[in-house]
């Protein structure tokens, strides 16, 4: 039990029954894991392996950074197996399932992705009323929201949901909304006794910094990518961010605010990649980022010799801008979404921290 710590000036202590956090590992779920440590709150984080360094090591060294050793309990768990998380959720107060299948492409996407991603939220929400948790906060995505046949005149908010089902073309995009729609189901059918209040989290494309090298293998490989000279020009890209903080601090704000349900979406800036480049460039000039971009044309050859892109993709993709509306967040979450040349550079900052750059 968390011994509790000195908390801010008028700030109101939480609930000491703890909050679980599925995939506290990953780099999304370390964050939250942090935030809500931060906070003053018991956590109780799921990782597939208690053997492995690399799931546990950095969650134990945030949690002592913080001075918060004793607020922290980790589980192994697995997001397959139905009833694994009914021991970990047991007198918990709140959960944020963050756990979910980060495969992009595979030989059976239907049960490596979709199955998984489908079936794992399920379990989880499962075990999630049976214990009588109050709150859920599930991290969606915006890849749930963004159907990529909507014009680029449309304005997504949280009313859009990605209704693409090829899953040989999308499968990662499509497990996500299947993934949420069947957490909304879920909820909507419990019986009164056992049903909690839920809100979703839908941010874009997710940097910051990372604390392992296991986190590379998320969203922030682009920006590691680039500064390992990895990519011999820019393509024509546009990506939405939002900052891995304020993700976080989103969750957690979700959290305690039982009153919001519905879907937020997180989005602060947009950026080209070539413009992501020139940020990195400025702050490590000694690094072998790229300078020129790579032409429409150059992508599409590419694409012939390239199994991870096809001439679909990068029609819907390239010299596209979507727009999106993340009002929401800040209007009901507060989030006030830090400067995204911080996001660029506390990420490549972190990849040097490590060794990783």
């Amino acid at each position: 039990m968390c011994i509790l710590r000195a908390m801010p000036a008028g700030s109101t202590p939480p609930d000491s029954r703890p909050i679980c956090v599925t995939g506290a590992s990953g780099f999304v779920g370390s964050h939250v894991l942090r935030e809500l440590l931060a906070r003053g709150y018991n956590v109780r984080g799921t990782v597939r392996s208690l053997r492995d360094p690399a799931k546990t090591e950095h969650l134990r060294r945030i949690a002592s950074e913080l001075g918060a050793e004793s607020c922290l309990e980790l589980f192994a768990a697995d997001l397959s197996v139905e009833g694994a998380f009914d021991e970990v959720l047991d007198g918990c107060r709140g959960l944020c399932h963050v756990a979910s299948a980060a495969k992009l492409t595979a030989d059976d996407p239907q049960r490596e992705i979709i199955d998984v991603a489908v079936e794992g939220t399920k379990n989880v929400l499962r075990s999630a009323a049976k214990a009588k948790v109050e709150r859920v906060i599930l991290t969606s995505s915006i890849a749930a929201v963004i159907d990529e046949r909507k014009g680029v005149a449309h304005t997504h908010t949280e009313e859009d949901w990605n209704e693409e089902r090829d899953i040989s073309r999308t499968p990662y995009t499509v497990s996500k909304a299947l993934a949420e729609r069947a957490a909304w189901e879920l909820q909507a059918a419990l019986p009164e006794d056992e049903r909690f209040s839920m809100a979703a989290i839908n941010p874009t494309v997710v940097l910051g910094p990372v604390y392992a090298e296991v986190h590379v293998r998320t969203t922030p490989a682009l920006l590691c990518d680039l500064m390992r000279g990895k990519m011999p020009g820019t393509p024509k890209f546009f990506f939405s961010i939002v900052d891995v903080r304020d993700v976080a601090a989103a969750h957690v704000n979700a959290l305690e605010r039982p009153e919001l349900e519905g879907r937020f979406i997180l989005y602060n800036q947009g950026m080209w990649l070539k413009d992501i480049a020139t940020t990195l460039r400025g702050r490590w000039a000694d690094k072998p980022i790229p300078k020129r971009s790579i032409p429409n044309f150059v992508m599409y050859a590419f694409a012939m010799f390239d199994q991870r892109l096809n001439f679909a993709f990068l029609r819907r993709n390239l010299d596209v801008v979507r727009r999106i509306d993340a009002s929401r967040s800040k209007n009901e979450l507060g989030i006030d979404y830090r400067p995204i040349g911080e996001t660029i550079i506390d990420s490549g900052q972190s990849f040097v921290d490590l060794g990783l750059a």
